[in-house]
């Protein structure tokens, strides 16, 4: 059995510590929340521009770029692409954020956080849906972490799948999200990301004592079942590549 490097003496099963739970967690709600507001800002275009628009809007979102090339290539805007596959890739893809974003809210028996979902756990429970639209973690109350997702949303997530998608993709980008941006390890850490070690303080809800295995991201890689590197080489340094949304005025 492997040493366990937890001093906090909270960690789940010796290695996940509440304070890495938290980033994963807001890591989660962040990405999903912002592909969820570029999407609703499409749906709500007149349909003569919102034609033109989908797959432009995916690359706004930085998850966009943990996908292997292969994938983005499928989704990029170009001649060759089919718009509306490439449409429904990208919806699919989004499908898995909030499909692990249900899952992680499930708690134990004392009212405590479990873990957090592996590939191999996300990628079985996406095999189902096609069986069993409706899923709730194993241990889970009722009402907790159940996963409920529309048609129009398993048949995006079909097109996602197979097109070679998998939670892999998903995972790596919300683990490496969490450290580049809401650790003191990430490039983006500034001031306006560090309330989240407020949160954590317990200066904004329940202290959570401080653990070596706070910051251990090559840890959670694999014991999540993620390749030690990231698939994000490709993103975009801010303020240089980046696209921005179309604005109302122009």
């Amino acid at each position: 059995m492997a040493h366990s490097t937890c001093s906090c003496g909270q960690c789940f099963q010796g290695w996940l510590s509440p304070r890495m739970r938290e980033r994963l967690e807001y890591s989660v709600e962040l990405r999903y929340g912002l592909a969820k507001s570029l999407l609703d800002t499409q749906d709500g275009l007149p349909t003569d521009v919102s034609r033109a628009l989908p797959i432009d809007y995916a690359e706004i979102d930085i998850a966009f770029y943990y996908l292997p090339h292969e994938l983005r290539t499928k989704i990029t805007s170009s001649p060759n692409t089919d718009m509306s596959r490439g449409d429904a890739i990208y919806r699919g893809y989004i499908a898995v954020f909030e499909f692990i974003r249900d899952l992680v809210v499930s708690y134990d028996e004392n009212g405590k956080p479990q873990g957090f979902p592996t590939v191999s756990d996300v990628d079985k429970r996406l095999s189902e849906l096609h069986e069993a639209p409706k899923l709730k973690p194993e241990g889970a109350a009722d009402g907790q972490g159940e996963t409920l997702l529309d048609a129009k949303a398993r048949e995006h997530l079909a097109t996602y799948l197979n097109n070679g998608g998998t939670a892999e993709f998903a995972l790596d980008c919300i683990l490496d999200r969490a450290r580049e941006e809401l650790s003191p390890l990430g490039k983006l850490y500034d001031a306006e990301k560090q309330y989240i070690d407020a949160v954590l303080d317990g200066t904004d809800g329940e202290a959570h004592a401080v653990c070596p295995n706070d910051l251990d991201f090559a840890l959670v890689r694999v014991k999540l079942g993620l390749p030690i590197e990231t698939r994000g080489v490709d993103v975009p340094e801010y303020g240089e590549t980046w696209k921005d949304p179309v604005s109302d005025e122009e």
